[in-house]
C-alpha cells in the first residue's frame, strides 16, 4: 500500500516563529491527515513519517495483508532511514531509532520521489497553520 508524507514550515508574516504541518496521506484508503507542529523544519520532516507510523502501528487490520511503500520529498529522511551508517544531527537520532523501531515491527520501504508529485503536499498553504 502506498502511503506519502511530508513536513512543511511556514513563517506567518509579522511573527517571527515559523510554524509546521505533519502531513500524510495514503490513497487507496482516501486518508489524509494533518496536524501543527513546532519544532525545526528537520523535525517536521522526521514527525510526518513518524505520524504515519503511528498510524499503521494502531491499525494493523488495515496493514496485515499489504507491502507497505512510504514516499517522500524529504531526501533528508529517506536518506538517513535507508543508510543508517550516514551521519546526522545528534538531536535527530531519537526520530531516526523510532523509525527504525517501527521498521522492524511493520516492515516498509521508504522511497525519495521528487518535489511536486508527494500527494501529502496537496493544498497545504500557510492557513492550514
Amino acid at each position: 500500500m502506498q502511503c506519502y508524507f511530508t513536513g512543511e514550515m511556514f513563517v506567518r508574516p509579522g511573527q517571527p516563529i515559523a510554524a509546521g504541518i505533519v502531513s500524510f496521506q495514503i490513497p487507496d484508503l482516501n486518508i489524509t491527515f494533518r496536524a501543527q507542529f513546532k519544532g525545526s523544519a528537520q523535525e517536521c520532516q522526521y514527525a510526518s513519517l513518524l505520524t504515519l507510523l503511528e498510524f499503521v502501528d494502531l491499525n494493523p487490520h488495515l496493514f496485515k495483508t499489504k507491502t507497505i511503500e512510504i514516499y517522500s520529498d524529504s531526501k533528508m529522511v529517506v536518506s538517513q532511514i535507508n543508510d543508517i551508517q550516514l551521519k546526522m544531527p545528534r538531536e535527530l537520532e531519537p526520530y531516526r531509532d523510532m523509525a527504525m523501531t517501527y521498521r522492524r515491527k511493520h516492515p516498509y520501504s521508504l522511497n525519495l520521489i521528487r518535489p511536486g508529485s508527494n500527494p501529502a503536499t496537496n493544498d497545504l498553504s500557510i492557513t492550514d497553520v
